[in-house]
């Protein structure tokens, strides 16, 4: 009796063991994990994030974007500099509105492509993350960001962003993924420039997802 009880202890304690071990040594498929990740961040319907864009011209590294993005919906709000200049602008109720960087008054637009095609990245990080071909996804690892466990992918995908595609080549793409439920949290984005073969680097980090966050048109 003493010796069953013993080999279902062990039985037991093998199963656990196998269990524990498993779950860590247990890695997601590479593609499928950021194919996912894409499809959640297409279907949040609100998320703050903060785009840096930094470009080498005649040989300094320069930041051209610094941007902080809030999206309720179909709704953007934007602040921040870029190419040195501040601005903020809202895109809501079928308007595009801009502050006037000079004398702070809100001024309004027609909402028509070709004028948000100018601040297409700021306006939609997600035109960033858009790919003909993903090419192959590689898994890097587990890192910390923001103390939080994140799965670490590279790939050298085939971009589907016109301007993108004008301007830049040698795309090469890190992601990283919230181990916990499997969102973009970050995205950095290496290339080259078309005109000079000089380098240029873009980080995207997303937030808040799913939270109640609020884009209205500004008072003018």
């Amino acid at each position: 009796m003493k010796k069953r009880g013993l080999l279902l202890i062990i039985l037991i304690s093998t199963v656990l063991i196998g269990g524990i071990m498993g779950r860590f040594l247990w890695k997601p498929q590479p593609a499928e994990l950021l194919t996912n990740g894409l499809e959640k961040l297409n279907q949040a319907t609100s998320f703050r994030y903060s785009i840096t864009q930094h470009q080498w011209v005649e040989g300094k590294d320069r930041v051209m974007t610094q941007i902080l993005g809030e999206k309720d919906g179909g709704n953007t709000h934007i602040s921040g500099q870029l190419v040195g200049t501040d601005v903020e602008m809202v895109v809501a109720g079928g308007g595009f509105y801009l502050k006037d960087p000079l004398g702070k008054k809100w001024v309004k637009y027609p909402s028509v492509p070709a004028t948000q095609e100018v601040f297409l990245a700021e306006l939609n990080p997600i035109s960033s993350l858009q790919f003909k071909e993903l090419g192959e996804v590689m898994l890097k690892g587990q890192e910390k960001l923001n103390g939080q466990k994140v799965w670490v992918l590279q790939l050298q995908p085939s971009v589907q962003n016109q301007m993108m595609e004008d301007f830049w080549t040698d795309f090469n793409y890190t992601v990283y993924l919230s181990t916990k439920d499997k969102t973009i949290r970050r995205a950095t984005i290496q290339a080259k420039s078309k005109a000079k073969n000089e380098p240029m680097s873009m980080t995207l980090d997303f937030s808040d997802f799913g939270q109640k966050i609020s884009v209205q048109p500004p008072n003018l």
